[in-house]
Parts: C-alpha cells; sequence; structure tokens
C-alpha cells in the first residue's frame, strides 16, 4: 500500500502560550511524519495566547512549506483562553484526517508512539487511549504525589461509572473521523475532564474503545493544583454524569 490507499492521519496539538517549546515540539511531529508511508498533516489549535506562540507557529508552517511538502502548521486560533477541551473539541469537528490524534504541546508521549494507536484503529477500534496505567507502560519523571493524584482520579471515574479505562487523562489518544465529530458535537465540557467525558460519550454511542500503553515523560513546567484542582475535576465528574444521563 501506499499514502494514497492508507488512512490519512491528523494530528491534532492544542496549544496555550507555548512560545518556548512548540517550535521543537512541532519539529520532532514533522519530522517523524514525513517519514511514514500514511499522508498526514497537523492542525494547532491556539486558545487564545497572551504570548508569541502564534508567532511561533506561523514561523515553523513557513519553513514546513518551503523545504517540505508535508502538509504541518495549520493554525486555528481562539479569541480568548476557554480551555483545552475546548481547542481539542475545535481540532476534532474540523480536522479532515480518516483518522485524528491529539497530543500535548509538550510531546510528553513521544510522536513515535502514534503507530501503537494507529494499529488499534487499524484493527477496528474507534477510540484508542494511550495509557500511563497498564503494564507495559513506561513512565518518568512524575512525582508520587501527581501518580497518586492521576490514580485517585480514575478510580473515582470508575466509581461513577464514568470509566472502564485505568488511564483517561493522558493526552495521547486516536479517534477515527466520525467518531471523532460525534463526540465533539456533544461534548459540554471544556476543563480537566473532557478526556472522561469523551470516553463516556463514547460508550454510550456504542464505540469500540481500547487503551494501549505508551511512553510518557513528565514536563516540570506542567502545573497542577492538589486542592482545588482536584475540587474541580470533582464537581465536573459529577456534572457530566448529569449532563449526559439520557444520551
Amino acid at each position: 500500500m501506499n499514502k494514497t490507499t492508507l488512512p490519512s492521519v491528523t494530528v491534532v496539538v492544542p496549544v496555550y502560550n507555548e512560545q518556548e517549546r512548540i517550535a521543537a515540539s512541532l519539529y520532532d511531529i514533522k519530522d517523524y511524519l514525513e517519514k511514514q508511508s500514511y499522508r498526514s498533516n497537523v492542525m494547532v489549535v491556539d486558545d487564545g495566547s497572551s504570548d508569541l506562540t502564534t508567532e511561533v507557529v506561523k514561523f515553523v508552517d513557513i519553513y514546513g512549506s518551503e523545504f517540505n511538502s508535508q502538509n504541518v502548521g495549520v493554525l486555528e486560533e481562539n479569541v480568548k483562553n476557554v480551555g483545552k477541551g475546548y481547542s481539542i473539541a475545535k481540532g476534532l469537528l474540523k480536522a479532515d484526517g480518516d483518522i485524528i490524534v491529539f497530543t500535548d504541546a509538550d510531546c510528553s508521549t513521544p510522536i513515535s508512539e502514534i503507530d501503537k494507536l494507529l494499529e488499534k484503529v487499524y484493527e477496528g477500534y474507534d477510540v484508542v487511549i494511550g495509557s500511563r496505567h497498564l503494564k507495559d507502560s513506561t513512565v518518568s519523571g512524575r512525582g508520587i504525589g501527581r501518580s497518586v493524584m492521576s490514580r485517585t482520579f480514575n478510580f473515582i471515574a470508575r466509581l461513577t461509572r464514568l470509566l472502564e479505562v485505568k488511564d483517561s487523562q493522558c493526552g495521547f489518544k486516536a479517534y477515527t473521523r466520525d467518531a471523532a465529530r460525534k463526540i465533539a458535537a456533544q461534548q459540554k465540557t471544556y476543563g480537566f475532564c473532557f478526556d472522561v467525558e469523551h470516553l463516556h460519550i463514547a460508550k454510550k454511542l456504542g464505540c469500540r474503545i481500547t487503551e494501549v500503553a505508551v511512553e510518557w515523560k513528565h514536563d516540570s513546567r506542567s502545573t497542577i493544583s492538589p486542592v482545588s484542582d482536584s475540587i474541580t475535576m470533582l464537581i465536573e465528574l459529577l456534572k457530566i454524569r448529569i449532563i449526559h444521563r439520557k444520551l
């Protein structure tokens, strides 16, 4: 098979004030994708950045178009900061790939791990989740506090019957285009728990869901408040449960 017969892939990258690291991440993604046998492009969704993120992405786009045939650096821009979940939803609705993958701007999971996601989509799954909590997962740099918080959150989400997977929050997932459109159209939350909402919607819609072990490295620049963010997450979980009770 060649690029015209394999399903095309769009990688969605949500960004907010990422001027320091987005260029390196995009070059890593671009360099990897251009070596693959399938057609691909990258959609960067800027969630109202107040720094030079937009300008940096445009530079990468210009560089890519001059020296590379890969379609990299497509930019969507939110007028104001709404939340990562909003940017993801916007990307899922507008991306034109047969398979849509989203990854964090810091590339905590190397883009090379995308092959694991695509393999499961080729097997017939509609939603494939990169997981840090499976036996073969490789996690580095994450402190005990964050690890406990992550596992506790997923335990509570499963307890409320919103989840049946071990890790909902890893920012590395793949959707078929049909599943992506249907899930994003039903999405109502844009904060920490949008991943849980996606999976809850997917389950209710009858999508086939699976998770695969991936490599993941903590970025020390990522911040989270154990107390206030935990409270926000719990409130959002309850909100998701109520909103979609009739779906």
